[in-house]
């Protein structure tokens, strides 16, 4: 068995899905929904960049792990 990659626009998704459902084809629904946005994308990338321009504005890890409440 093979398998294709392919990126689908969110407002035809639903769409797509049924196609290839009524085509006999299953899709993994692990891959239906993408990990982050391209806003999300953007927002990490900003503070990459944030990071690289001053890297002691941020908290270690060893710091911030301290700050975080514990359920």
């Amino acid at each position: 068995m093979q398998q294709v990659t392919i990126d689908i626009p969110d407002n035809k998704m639903a769409f797509f899905l049924e196609l290839i459902q009524s085509l006999g084809f299953k899709a993994d629904k692990a891959t239906q929904n993408a990990v982050l946005t391209p806003e999300q994308i953007e927002l990490v990338n900003i503070e990459r960049r944030k990071i690289k321009a001053d890297p002691n504005n941020f908290l270690k890890w060893e710091d911030a792990r301290k700050t975080l409440k514990h359920k």
